[in-house]
């Protein structure tokens, strides 16, 4: 992938509002992302998204809200999780 140009291969890599991301031109990526493309489910992008199917090009435009992630999450305990694993 690639992200404003450039080739990143961290998958765990924090995009900023702004960053436009595309695939490498590699068949086998192409192919991975066509492939994704034909569920139905994906075509609803959030706000914060945009992507061109044509181009195979997403941006992002703004951050995640908190209110949007339909997760029930306990941060206390994920802290005192990642707090002993130190």
């Amino acid at each position: 992938m690639t992200v404003n140009g450039r080739v990143v291969n961290i998958a765990s890599y924090q995009c900023r509002p702004g960053e436009t991301i595309a695939i490498r031109d590699r068949e086998a990526s192409r192919k991975m992302v066509e492939n994704n493309l034909q569920y139905p489910g994906l075509a609803n992008l959030l706000s914060h998204l945009e992507f061109d199917k044509n181009k195979m090009v997403g941006k992002v435009n703004s951050l995640v809200e908190r209110e949007w992630v339909a997760l029930q999450v306990n941060e206390l305990l994920v802290v005192e999780y990642y707090s002993r694993q130190a």
